[in-house]
């Protein structure tokens, strides 16, 4: 599985610890979104997963931040991200 985590200013949340359902709806379907584009792929030589995250000062402004076990890996995710 995809480690997928969000930081909200400067607060760690998921779509499953922030009170509001609008925006545990709106986390959901960032998640998801990524997992489908995202989720399968592994590095070929490590056999590694990515880690994304998801920060911002707030839901507008969001920006993704992909790390992983090498280079080519980063490159994969972020070509599909794209």
């Amino acid at each position: 599985m995809i480690d997928i985590t969000f930081e909200i200013n400067g607060r760690k949340v998921s779509p499953g610890n922030i009170g509001n359902a609008l925006e545990s709806a709106l986390l959901q379907s960032i998640q998801n979104s990524i997992s489908n584009s995202v989720g399968s792929i592994r590095c070929a030589e490590h056999g590694q997963r990515p880690r994304i995250k998801a920060s911002g000062r707030n839901f507008d402004s969001l920006r993704l931040e992909v790390s992983g076990c090498c280079d080519v890996l980063i490159d994969q995710v972020k070509k599909k991200l794209d």
